[in-house]
């Protein structure tokens, strides 16, 4: 249990903390996880730093000066943290000579941050007035920020690790460690995030992780495009999403806004013509014609990309505090599955193994757990025993009418390439938003909905 000088009012006093295990497995339990409180809070938590920052303008050289301890809380430890992990990219050179992959140096900087990551982090909470600090805490807080960088043993990077440092943060927010969270202070913390990861991408040549190529919105990132176009709405007078291709204009501003440092850094790393490698972006661009509308085409994009796709979320994990595999209207388990004999060593192939060939030539490793669930402990009830095939409820909560709520199938087939309709189809359901205080009200209606799931202050 943890106490604290100043009390985690976030969470019920009786909270267990532990080290995140895995549960999604395939696309049955990605449709759990659709279910589960560990979504609700991560959805809520990407609506709340989204509007922090909307029409906002990032200034670090003029605004750096506003940032004190007393007032920011763990934020500045955070930034520390993540600038001694960039002091290491300097300490360990990439190995010399071609490779097709990434660079193998950067395994030894994984090394290194397992290495310091606990400590950082168990100095980050005693400096922030938390006493008697329980290891299970400890550790699932840890687990965030450490799978936040990539893979070491893939070497590669994707939204699965974007997500991760999203719920790092998400967890000191719900742990009252960031008491007074603005819209700048958001931008700073994901601004020494962003540029630590681009200088691993980089230095060490790293893969993109489960990329769709040409069909994918980013080779890396996709939260950066949402904080970016929630700044630039209702500034339309000043740039418009047309404006986007014009390297001049990424140039004056992508220092101070995300979808264009995000931009920026695609024209750093790829060559040829914009609508042939990011077709999706291109097409936001010329078809899409007020900020409002690419904010909510690319939420729903998150939702259904990123949040709903097994190759992605397979590797984020769940302890019992802050993300729980737990129903959300229930509050009951979610179905889990026991992990056989020699699971640690299986699991462990099963994490590392490449996204893509999981995408085309199905699980790894089936055997990694039985067909029979298990029950664990919850914070909450006493789990109940549930069957492996027992149905889904109807109720499934389906923002794209188009589709069914279903993870994709690990065999593909065909696929066609984009076209003008790709990114409309998440933008249908924003043509009738109107002005940008409709867009406000929208999203903090929505705010307040997903507040009222989150454990009572």
């Amino acid at each position: 249990m943890v106490v604290h000088k100043k009390p985690l009012s976030a969470f019920p006093k009786d909270t267990v903390f532990s080290s995140p295990i895995k549960r999604i497995f395939d696309s049955q339990t990605t449709i759990y996880f659709q279910h589960s409180e560990a979504l609700t809070r991560l959805k809520f938590f990407v609506s709340k730093y989204t509007s922090l920052v909307e029409s906002k303008t990032y200034y670090p050289k003029n605004e750096a000066a506003a940032l004190d301890k007393e007032s920011s809380g763990a934020l500045m430890d955070v930034i520390e943290i993540l600038n001694r992990l960039s002091g290491y990219i300097d300490d360990i050179p990439p190995f010399e000579g071609p490779r097709r992959y990434g660079n193998l140096a950067c395994r030894i900087w994984h090394d290194k941050l397992n290495a310091v990551i606990t400590d950082e982090i168990t100095n980050l909470l005693r400096r922030n007035g938390v006493e008697n600090i329980d290891n299970g805490f400890v550790l699932e807080m840890t687990y965030y920020i450490q799978n936040c960088f990539g893979s070491k043993t893939r070497l590669d990077f994707g939204t699965g690790h974007e997500l991760s440092f999203v719920a790092f943060i998400a967890a000191l927010d719900m742990s009252d460690l960031l008491p007074n969270l603005t819209g700048y202070t958001i931008m700073e913390i994901f601004n020494h995030y962003y540029k630590l990861v681009k200088k691993l991408i980089l230095t060490y040549t790293l893969e993109p992780a489960g990329s769709h190529g040409v069909w994918g919105l980013d080779d890396h990132f996709h939260f950066i495009y949402l904080l970016g176009a929630s700044q630039w709405i209702g500034n339309e007078k000043i740039i418009l999403p047309k404006d986007m291709l014009d390297k001049s204009v990424l140039n004056q501003y992508k220092d101070q806004n995300f979808y264009c440092m995000a931009l920026s850094f695609i024209f750093q790393v790829k060559s040829g013509p914009f609508s042939e490698h990011s077709p999706i972006l291109y097409d936001i661009s010329h078809n899409v014609k007020h900020w409002s509308k690419v904010f909510k085409g690319l939420m729903k994009m998150y939702d259904e990309e990123v949040l709903n796709k097994y190759p992605v979320v397979q590797h984020f994990w769940f302890g019992t505090g802050f993300f729980p595999w737990i129903d959300t209207k229930t509050e009951k388990p979610l179905p889990a599955y026991e992990i056989v004999e020699d699971s640690q060593e299986e699991l462990e192939t099963s994490h590392n193994t490449n996204i893509d060939n999981d995408i085309t030539t199905g699980m790894p490793n089936r055997t990694a757990y039985t067909k029979q669930p298990i029950t664990y402990h919850t914070n909450l009830h006493t789990p109940t025993i549930m069957t492996r095939n027992e149905t889904i409820p109807s109720t499934i909560n389906n923002a794209f009418s188009r589709k069914p709520q279903t993870a994709p199938s690990r065999t593909i087939t065909s696929m066609a390439p984009p076209s003008s309709r790709t990114f409309n189809n998440y933008t249908t359901s924003a043509r009738n938003l109107g002005t940008t205080s409709n867009m406000a009200s929208s999203r903090l209606a929505q705010d307040e909905k997903l507040r009222n799931v989150l454990p009572k202050r």
